[in-house]
């Protein structure tokens, strides 16, 4: 099978950088595929790349690359995490993960038995990933709880536990509402900050992998040297949008500002 880079990565101790994409587009995913990103992640939740066809050209225009592809689906349904794997994804980060008995639900239905209940019939996968994908599957793909709740925060030690999982990927914006905090996705927060050193132990403590979603490379930078080992530090939406910003900008000579921490990454 082919081996996951990620994972190679990591055993050098090696943080990941990661492109968040929503735009659905074989043509956008390659071009960014191209950058040079270690990995890139579809968003079928809030992406606009939903309907499997579009999935799977962007997963074969990531495939021109060596750029390591995978998807955050829409939610907790088994069906789901089966099929994006069948189609090839080599990771998946899973939304809003609350208990252990959720995490162990959505692991299990990335592995094939002993280690859980994944259906055979990798059609595409097989294809990617090639000789013996179902005998080292477990070992190879990536698998991301999303901890981006009060509730899941509480529980983050328990569902650290989740046999065969990789790591832990903390959804910033949706955490920072569901505490409560006066500003979404503040990197400044210290309660927020607290909050990301509670999941940072939890991973270190079950030798997981920790991973964040950054508005900008810079805050991604911190991250990193704060432990974490997953960053994504680039959306496409957010490139696109700035990029044009900045265009429009030079040509009516006014100075370009800095580039801002944007707080929501779907602006």
């Amino acid at each position: 099978m082919r081996p996951n880079r990620l994972k190679q990565l990591w055993k050098e101790d090696k943080t990941v950088v990661n492109a968040w994409v929503t735009i659905p587009s074989s043509w956008t995913a390659e071009v960014v595929a191209h950058c040079g990103f270690d990995a890139m992640t579809i968003d079928a939740q809030h992406g606009l790349a939903s309907d499997h066809m579009t999935i799977l050209t962007m997963f074969q225009a990531i495939s021109t690359t060596d750029t390591v592809p995978l998807v955050r689906v829409q939610w907790n349904d088994p069906a789901s995490h089966m099929k994006m794997l069948d189609m090839g994804a080599y990771g998946i980060i899973c939304p809003m993960i609350n208990t252990r008995e959720e995490s162990e639900s959505f692991v299990g239905a990335c592995r094939y038995v002993p280690d859980g209940y994944r259906s055979f019939g990798p059609v595409r996968a097989s294809v990617y990933g090639g000789e013996g994908y179902f005998e080292k599957s477990t070992e190879e793909i990536v698998t991301m709880s999303m901890i981006e709740t009060v509730e899941g925060l509480k529980n983050v030690e328990d569902i650290a536990k989740t046999p065969t999982m990789t790591g832990l990927y903390i959804g910033p914006w949706d955490l920072s509402i569901s505490m409560r905090r006066p500003r979404q996705g503040d990197f400044d927060d210290v309660e927020l900050l607290n909050a990301f050193d509670k999941v940072l132990n939890a991973c270190t403590k079950n030798n997981l992998i920790a991973g964040i979603q950054c508005p900008s490379p810079e805050v991604a930078i911190r991250m990193s040297e704060m432990g974490f080992r997953f960053v994504t530090a680039a959306n496409d939406t957010t490139l696109l949008k700035q990029g044009a910003v900045d265009t429009v900008k030079t040509f009516h000579h006014k100075t370009i500002s800095e580039p801002k921490n944007v707080s929501n990454p779907y602006a």
